[in-house]
Parts: structure tokens; sequence; C-alpha cells
């Protein structure tokens, strides 16, 4: 209530007064630029639904897309990595258990064919449960093996099967239907699995090239845990395989440390389609990328890819270099595209791993056109409108500054040129003609406190240099007062006072008194009375008056060099 009441003061009071109240001219111009803010963020809002920069919402979609992705790749690769250790450990042990019933070593499976379809079925119900149980592509084994080890080499391939699940992700186990892709028929018919059409007897040695090189990294590091010896490869092939997949392998390795074969655990094109596909509402040409990264370069042609409708059904086939950025966007180049968005590395290895320094990525992308024209957005459009807002604004800024501020600029220049007085300058609004008259009298108040304040200053001054005086004649009186030989010895043997009489001789300095003295080092009165004594042997007193009377003289000699 005060507040309106202060308000609307001026304006009552500005009716017996000619002019109008600085008051209501900015009340006038604020309104103004308040109608301007609103109708200018009504209009924005209204017609494009702008609120904020395309650059920032870009950022803003890519690192929400990119963090939840990456963290469900590093969730579901990881999970796959326990289970694939717990499968190599299962089928390791369950492959003891047949080599002793068989009555041969790990080492000798080569040399005994007719014993692989066998092994495989032993080892078919842990299979069949890790490709039921989990999200993935398929289960396998390869063995390093042949049932065919008399063939030529061309021809010679080797044992195991895979198990190949049509749906890689499932809402409910009733949608998984499991195929048999490689392995003996025999062992599928037992375990009722129904052949592909592109069922093979065993794995060509082209296809097996991961095979080498999982069993040669086991066989060197003899002593490491199963934990630290599974491997994710880049995306392969098998042949007859309706879709590519990255394979997560680990050795098979007999308890005397034998390592004959590799098991392992597929994750499809379809399943890493449908769990990795970044939300492209608003993005329809974005895509997401977990390939291997090797320095800049990213290998695209060895990763999966969701997203983006000219990718859905098929994969790049070649690497992505980074090559530089745009707006802060990461930009690779392939051999027919250049892409831009945002990647985060991943380990899908352990740190003491030998595996350890192959390093993988998650990326989200998009091409570069269409990363530039996301971030341009409707910025043109902004520009323009903020543009125009601004013209309009300075024009209505222009006319409002001469319409309504030029009396107060007409009535300070006309004090500035003519010089008259405040009060006879007329500047045509009453609070200014009003502070005019103030200020004048404010200025003559001011000038009377300056004189008289002047005034009291020089006496003070007097005062001052009397006091000088005076203390100079009384110093002079005082030193005349004094022997000169007891003074001389007095300043000679102060070099000759121990610590303790020092301390006693600054609080005498200081004008305390006996009792001060006695509290504030801690002495007791006979203590106290010793250190005099002390003290005005040393230096040739005989009272505390005389000492004091030194003393002051001193001070008055060394405040004169001063």
């Amino acid at each position: 209530m005060r507040m309106f009441q202060r308000t609307a003061l001026p304006w009552a009071r500005e009716r017996g007064h000619k002019g109008a109240t600085l008051q209501r001219r900015l009340i006038l111009f604020f309104a103004l630029v308040v109608v301007c803010v609103i109708l200018a963020f009504t209009l924005l809002l209204s017609l494009f639904g702008i609120t904020g920069g395309g650059g920032q919402a870009v950022s803003h979609y890519l690192d929400s897309e990119l963090g939840h992705i990456a963290q469900a790749v590093s969730d579901d690769l990881g999970g796959l990595s326990l289970t694939g250790v717990a499968l190599s450990e299962t089928l390791s042990a369950r492959g003891d258990s047949y080599f002793e019933e068989q009555g041969f070593h790990a080492g000798e499976l080569a040399e005994h064919p007719e014993a692989l379809e066998g092994l495989l079925a032993a080892q078919m119900p842990a299979v069949l449960a890790a490709a039921e149980n989990n999200d993935c592509g398929g289960v396998f084994i390869v063995l390093d093996a042949s049932v065919n080890p008399d063939a030529g080499k061309a021809e010679q391939g080797r044992a195991g099967l895979f198990v190949k699940k049509t749906q890689p992700v499932s809402l409910s186990p009733l949608t998984v239907k499991t195929y048999w892709l490689r392995g003996p028929a025999a062992v599928a018919r037992e375990f009722g699995v129904e052949l592909l059409g592109q069922w093979e007897m065993e794995y060509s040695l082209s296809e097996t090239s991961f095979l080498t090189t999982v069993m040669d990294t086991a066989r060197q590091n003899p002593k490491a845990a199963l934990s630290r010896l599974y491997h994710w490869t880049g995306r392969m092939c098998l042949e007859g395989n309706s879709e590519e997949g990255i394979l997560l392998c680990l050795p098979l390795r007999a308890s005397d440390g034998t390592v004959y074969g590799v098991c392992g655990i597929e994750v499809s094109d379809r399943m890493a389609k449908l769990l990795y596909r970044p939300n492209d509402g608003d993005y329809s040409d974005v895509f997401s990328v977990v390939a291997p990264l090797y320095g800049d370069v990213l290998r695209a042609d060895r990763g999966l890819m969701a997203g983006n409708t000219y990718l859905t059904g098929s994969q790049l086939t070649q690497e992505l270099t980074q090559t530089g950025a745009f707006r802060g966007f990461p930009l690779f180049s392939g051999q027919d595209a250049v892409y831009g968005g945002a990647y985060r590395s991943i380990r899908l290895h352990p740190e003491d791993s030998p595996y350890a320094g192959e390093a993988w990525a998650v990326a989200v992308l998009m091409p570069e056109e269409s990363l530039s024209a996301a971030v341009r957005g409707r910025t043109g459009y902004l520009y323009l409108i903020v543009g125009g807002l601004l013209i309009i604004s300075l024009i209505a800024c222009v006319f409002v500054s001469r319409h309504y501020l030029h009396p107060i600029h007409k009535g300070l220049s006309s004090i500035r040129e003519r010089g008259q007085g405040a009060e006879s300058a007329g500047s045509g609004i009453w609070e200014i003609d009003d502070l005019f008259a103030f200020l004048a009298r404010k200025d003559e108040a001011h000038e009377a406190v300056l004189r008289q304040r002047q005034s009291e200053m020089d006496s003070l001054r007097s005062e001052h240099e009397r006091a000088r005086t005076e203390i100079s004649r009384l110093a002079y009186s005082r030193k005349q007062e004094i022997d000169p030989d007891s003074y001389a010895m007095f300043l000679e043997n102060l070099g000759r006072l121990t610590e303790t009489e020092r301390a006693v001789f600054a609080c005498y300095l200081e004008g305390k008194g006996t009792k001060e003295i006695m509290a504030l080092l801690g002495f007791k009165e006979n203590t106290l009375k010793y250190h005099n004594k002390n003290i005005y042997s040393k230096l040739g007193v005989t009272s505390r008056r005389e000492l004091l009377r030194f003393a002051a003289v001193m001070k008055q000699e060394q405040g004169e060099k001063v």
C-alpha cells in the first residue's frame, strides 16, 4: 500500500506545477520496453517455437543418446563377458570329464576324430542354456580338430557347433527359436534343434581366423585366469549366416593347461539394431556405431551400426578417420561421406588382459550435411526477427529520448552555457527544477560548514604548535636537571640488563605499577624487589623516580633523532 501511495504522491503534486514529472516519463518508457519484450517472446514462441540455439540442442541430444547407448553397450557386453567366462569354465570341465572317460588327453583330440561328436554332445546342454538365457545372436564352439583329418588342406575344416537364435532380443522365452548352423546333424537331432538350410558339418578355415589368435594368446599366458583371456572380435559373418556380428571368444582349456578350442557368444547385427538404436525422432539420419578404435580411426568396417534409414539393412564397409571438428562436434571422414557427432571410448577387456590395448568406442553420428542443418536450426529466422525487433526498439528509444528526455537536456545545457543559477534555469520538469533549488541551498550550507571547519582547523594547528613548543621546553628543562655523568652511565649500562630485567624495565617504561608487573610477569613481591635492586645497581640509579626520569629523556632524544 505504501508503495502505491509513494507512486501516486508525485502525480498529485504535479497538478500545481508546470511540466510533467520524470517518474511518469520513466514509467511510460519502461512500459513500452516491457510491451516490446513480451510481444517479441510471444511472437517467437507462437510462430516458431524457438527455445534455444540449434547447436546447444544438438549437443544435448548427442550427449544424452551417447551416454545411455554407451552405458547399455558396456553393461550388455560386460554381462555377456561374465557369461562367456562361466560358459568356458563349464565346457572345459565337461571336456575334462569326457577325455577321462575316453581314455586320452586333450592334446590328443586331433588324433581321435571319432570322439568329436561325443564331445560336442556332452557340451550341448551348457550351450543351449547359454543361448536361451541370454540376449545374443547365438553360441558357438570351435575345436582345434577335424572329423576329416586326412582331407587336403583346402578341404579340411574345424569341428564345432553353432546354435543360432532367430531373435536376439526377446520379451518371452516362447518367442525364441534356435537353429543348427554348424555341427554334427546327429547332435542336433538328439537335442531337437532344427537344421538351417545353410547348415554345414564343420567350419571352414577361412571362417576361423579368430581361433588361432585366441588359442595362441591363451597358450602364451598359461597362468592367466579365463576372466582375463576373453576377446571381442571385430564384425564378421560365417558362411551361410544371414547376418554379421561381433564374437566373444574364450579358450577351452583342459585341467592340464592344454588349449584345444574356442567357445563364445555372438552379438548379431539385428541385436545391435534393436538395442542400440538412437532416438531418431528429431534427427532422422542419426545412427550409432560400436567399433574398435585405433587412435583417430574408428573401424566402422569391423563394428556394428544401428539406426539411420539407409544403414538399417547394411553396415559401413570402410574406416572412419577423425579429420577435424565442426562447431565443437568431431568429424569422421570415410571414402564416400563425412559424418559428425560425438563418441566415447569404452573398455571391453580388463586392464591386465593381453587384449587391454584394443580400444573400442561408441559413437552417435549423422552426415555432415544433416549435422550442419541441425546446428543452424531456425537461427536464420531468429536472427531476422531479433534484428527487426532491435531496429524497432532503437527507433522507439530515439523517439522516446527526444520527446520525453529532451527538456532535461535543455535545462542542463542552459545552466552550462548561460551560467544561470539553479533556480533561474527552468527544465520544464518539476522534480528537476526543485532539485536545482535544493542543490543551491545545499551548496550555501556546505560552504558555511567548510568555512567553520577551516576556522576550527586553523585554531587546532595553533594549539598543536604551542603544545609542541611547550613539550620541547619541558624536555630541555628536564634534561638540564639531571646529572650528565649519571645519565651517560645509565645509557651505557642498558646493555648489561638480563632478559628478565629488560622485561621489568619495559613495564616501568609503559607506566605499569608494581602489582601490574607482578601479575603480568608472574613474579612474587620479593622476586620483583630482587630484580629492581639489580636494575638500579646496573643503571646507577637510586630510585624508580630517577629511573623514569632518565627513561623520559632517552625517549625524547630518540624522538628528536627520528
